[in-house]
């Protein structure tokens, strides 16, 4: 008899016993469950942070091998992209992003035929993606070629990095093209005589900053 009560003791200890390591082990494994959890909070909150479309814009640069800084007074993100100088405007609550190109090209009002370039530009807004504007510097006698580019820019993007460098090298396409329209409008002969006039991008090193 004391046999059995002697038993039942130890199957009752044995219980309590292996009852206790198995609650622990279920504490320790619900309290990894947990910080697995706020790791993964932290890192979606960090993703979601860098996600946001200026975030965004900058990370992306930074992939394609552009550095870059902003303009404390516009906030444009600004940068050199094949040797031409960028800047984006780019906010995180919206999904568009404006590419810029200020001050691309200057021409000397000099002999210049206005109305030949307006009609070029118009030509090559209507096939190219960048549109291309022109301002007028009264006290420099030139005129001053610019382009810019509206276009979403967000994560679900597929390839967001090469999507960014097409856009960007649309721009220079944009730029031939205007000077094939301006060529074909005032023809061989005129276009050889405006030759010194024209200052094609690459060959004026004046720039305004963007």
């Amino acid at each position: 008899m004391e046999g059995w009560i002697v038993l039942g003791i130890i199957l009752i200890v044995a219980a309590y016993f292996f009852g206790r390591i198995g609650y622990s082990f279920n504490d320790e494994d619900q309290e990894q469950s947990g910080y697995t959890k706020m790791n993964e909070a932290v890192d979606a909150a960090i993703d979601a942070e860098d996600n946001k479309t200026r975030n965004l814009v900058i990370k992306t640069l930074k992939e394609i091998g552009c550095r870059s800084e902003e303009n404390k007074e516009t906030r444009r993100i600004r940068f050199i992209y094949q040797g031409e100088y960028f800047s984006i405007d780019a906010e995180n609550e919206s999904p568009f992003i404006t590419i810029w190109d200020t001050y691309w090209a200057r021409i000397s009002l000099a002999n210049l035929e206005i109305n030949k370039l307006k009609d070029a530009i118009n030509e090559t807004n209507i096939s190219m993606r960048p549109t291309i504007f022109y301002s007028v510097e009264k006290e420099e006698s030139e005129v001053c070629l610019h382009c810019k580019y509206v276009m979403p820019f967000i994560i679900g993007i597929p390839n967001i990095a090469s999507y960014l460098q097409a856009n960007l090298d649309n721009f220079f396409i944009a730029y031939r093209c205007l000077q094939e329209e301006f060529k074909n409008l005032n023809g061989e002969q005129e276009l050889q005589k405006t030759k010194e006039r024209i200052i094609i991008k690459g060959f004026n090193t004046k720039r305004d900053d963007a």
